[in-house]
């Protein structure tokens, strides 16, 4: 009797390990090409073994039954995000400021000259200076909406030049413009294509950066406290 249950234990077995078939391959050292995955091979796990020994390494583009994949851990410079690049390119726009609906005007020194800016100027219609400096002299370097999809202008913002390598713009905190946590939506003008909005102010905090036409800051939608433009 003892010897019959012996012998159905082992075809037992048999029938289970016919199941894990494993194929031998070649050890793969180094990470695997684009487009593969690390695939490693063990053996299986027998009664009274903590884990199943690995009988080897490949890559595959599809893992083969019965094998475990083996995600490999990122290297620094994969973990390091590309450098946004805005696809399109603002055009050149001059005052001065025209619009039907209700919205305040801002003029900005350059950050590289310092920064700063003029109080706003608010009101529907044209409006044609700030502080006694003509619009038609200045550059419209963005305009920020109250609503998503330019939905309900609130504020534009002028500079005496257009983006280039030697001007950029910013305001480091938008309470002094009465518009602190207001904005949905923005563009950017006059070869100003890079605009970067922060949930804190002075540039800090979570941020969004946009090409010169953004209907949406997604999160950061009224939760904006600080921006800057460059080219």
């Amino acid at each position: 009797m003892k010897k019959w249950l012996v012998i159905g234990i082992l075809i037992l077995a048999g029938i289970l390990l016919a199941g894990f078939t494993i194929v031998r391959a070649q050890e793969v050292k180094g990470p695997c090409p684009p487009g593969t995955h690390l695939v490693v091979l063990l053996d299986p796990v027998l009664p009274g073994e903590q884990a199943s020994p690995m009988i080897a390494r490949r890559c595959e583009e599809t893992a083969p039954e019965n094998t475990v994949v083996v995600l490999e851990p990122l290297r620094p410079e994969e973990l390091e995000q590309p450098a946004y690049r805005p696809t399109e390119t603002s055009p050149i726009v001059q005052g001065p400021s025209d619009s039907p609906k209700s919205r305040c005007v801002v003029v900005l020194k350059p950050l590289e000259e310092g920064g700063g800016a003029s109080e706003p100027v608010c009101g529907k219609g044209r409006i044609e200076s700030v502080d006694g400096v003509p619009l038609s002299s200045l550059y419209l370097i963005a305009r920020f909406y109250d609503n998503p999809n330019y939905g309900s202008p609130l504020i534009e913002y002028y500079g005496a030049y257009p983006c280039s390598a030697g001007y950029s713009y910013g305001r480091p905190d938008l309470r002094v413009d009465g518009v602190d946590n207001r904005f949905a939506s923005g563009q950017g003008f006059s070869t100003c294509n890079l605009v970067t909005v922060y949930d804190f102010s002075d540039y800090d905090g979570p941020f969004y950066t946009w090409g010169p036409n953004c209907p949406t800051f997604h999160a950061l939608n009224d939760a904006v406290s600080s921006w800057k433009i460059t080219h």
